[in-house]
């Protein structure tokens, strides 16, 4: 007597519980966003092919990242970069974050530079954003407007090496400097983007001003897919995706 209406509601049932199982196992090609980074262990890049920059209009460097003791001699420590007695970059070194730009000046190796006012701290997000607005040399560190600031008088020097993250491009256009930490959430845009204090978001957006992004939300395979629509896909090497957001929720 009960047992036709319980077969009558199992065969309701069953259709519905194969099309979920159906869904639920379809490959999604698409990466969850903000679930992975970059690790770079004093070695391997992210290579941004064919971005140039010739100093025409300004540049805004950021990346969000996390940095790791080391005792490796190093000189100086890149986050994104295509420095070679030319270019522009940030970078950590004797323990400070700074930012060059070649201006072919006398002195420095014709860079102008700006440093942190404090030290770089070890295994703490930090958001770093390197601001060239034609003349003036800006570096913040979360947000903040470092005491350092510095001038251009003359014309940039372009470098003709591609831009990396996590290395800088020797005179050769092979990686060196290499950084050790992660890295997260890479932004280059063609507009001075800060110019005093702000709060820094946890996650970038492409505008017109962008001209390569950088989420890091693969979390497997050698590239870093470029966010802004202008299709300058990362090539990366020798660096290991973690299961990490920088900055942590």
């Amino acid at each position: 007597m009960f047992v036709r209406p319980l077969f009558l509601v199992l065969c309701l049932l069953l259709p519905v519980h194969f099309t979920l199982l159906s869904v639920q196992g379809e490959d999604n090609s698409q990466p969850e966003a903000g679930k992975s980074s970059l690790e770079f262990q004093g070695k391997g890049q992210v290579i941004i092919p064919k971005l140039r920059y010739d100093g025409d209009h300004p540049i805004t460097l950021e990346a969000w990242t996390k940095p790791e003791a080391r005792d490796d001699n190093y000189i100086r420590a890149s986050v994104v970069a295509n420095l070679q007695l030319a270019g522009v970059g940030i970078h950590y070194s004797g323990g400070h974050w700074m930012m060059h730009i070649n201006e072919g000046r006398k002195s420095n190796a014709g860079y102008a530079s700006v440093v942190s006012d404090a030290l770089a701290e070890n295994d703490k997000p930090v958001h770093l954003a390197a601001v060239y607005d034609g003349k003036n040399v800006l570096l913040f560190v979360n947000g903040k407007k470092q005491e350092s600031v510095n001038e251009t008088t003359l014309k940039h020097v372009a470098s003709p090496h591609d831009f990396m993250i996590g290395a800088d491009p020797n005179g050769t256009g092979l990686p060196h400097q290499f950084f050790k930490g992660a890295i997260d959430e890479v932004r280059i845009s063609k507009v001075a983007r800060y110019s005093e204090n702000f709060e820094p978001a946890p996650r970038f957006k492409p505008d017109k001003d962008t001209l390569v992004l950088y989420h890091f939300d693969e979390g497997t395979g050698d590239v870093a897919h470029d966010e802004s629509g202008n299709q300058y896909d990362g090539k990366i090497k020798n660096a290991a995706w973690v299961n990490q957001i920088i900055p942590e929720p």
